[in-house]
């Protein structure tokens, strides 16, 4: 009886630690394959509030009551530049024509300028995002806007912009130029397409120019930005 007893709790023991080693890989595998899918870069990665207007510079716009334009970059753009440490602007009442250079955006000494959505005059700076830079990436759309602009063109400059769902449509084309982009590295660099692309699937990795160093920036900006205007 003692035997039977003995032998049925080494049964037990062993079903119990098979369970748990079980749950643990299952829960490695779920956790992992978290890990790859928030690396994925895709139109559904990309925040779009509604009620504000989106401009071919990868910029956003809202007019205010005042009647001036408070303008930010849009979140597609830190989806590939990665987080940012700096922002490079212009003097207040500064005229400024649409598509015309409006701002700069730096990581670790790395740069893209940002053409400008409407034309205008320079109003405001905004003095948060002087102290804190990191709001433009924890808050685009809120605390990270750039400047307030006093339209001078508004009425043609709308024609141009995008409403939150057409925009939406639109990045699919940009996430082709983008793909396109990065194949002409490829090519030239004869680079492995780890940094840029996820193994299975071909998916967009996330952040996708953080590993890049300046000449990459340069050549995205003279393909890439310079032709969205």
């Amino acid at each position: 009886m003692v035997i039977l007893i003995i032998i049925a709790f080494v049964v037990v023991s062993i079903t119990v630690d098979a369970v748990v080693q079980y749950s643990r890989k299952k829960n490695l595998k779920v956790s992992a394959l978290s890990t790859v899918i928030s690396r994925i870069f895709n139109e559904d990665s990309v925040t779009i509030p509604k009620g504000i207007y989106y401009d071919k510079t990868h910029t956003w716009a809202f007019m205010e009551k005042n009647g001036f334009v408070k303008v930010g970059i849009d979140d597609f753009l830190l989806h590939i530049t990665g987080p940012l440490n700096r922002i490079k602007l212009k003097n207040l009442n500064e005229k400024i024509q649409k598509g015309e250079p409006l701002f700069s955006i730096i990581q670790n000494g790395k740069q893209l300028t940002i053409n400008a959505p409407i034309s205008g005059i320079i109003k405001s700076t905004n003095k948060q995002l002087q102290e804190d830079s990191n709001l433009i990436n924890t808050s685009t759309f809120n605390d990270g806007w750039i400047y307030t602009i006093e339209p001078t063109n508004w009425t043609r400059d709308l024609q141009f912009l995008f409403i939150a769902d057409n925009y939406k449509e639109w990045l699919k084309t940009e996430l082709v130029r983008l793909k396109d982009f990065l194949s002409t590295i490829k090519l030239v660099t004869n680079a492995e397409l780890a940094p840029i692309i996820l193994q299975d699937g071909g998916e967009l990795k996330d952040n996708i120019l953080t590993d890049f160093g300046p000449e990459v920036w340069e050549d995205f900006q003279l393909k890439f930005i310079n032709t969205s205007r």
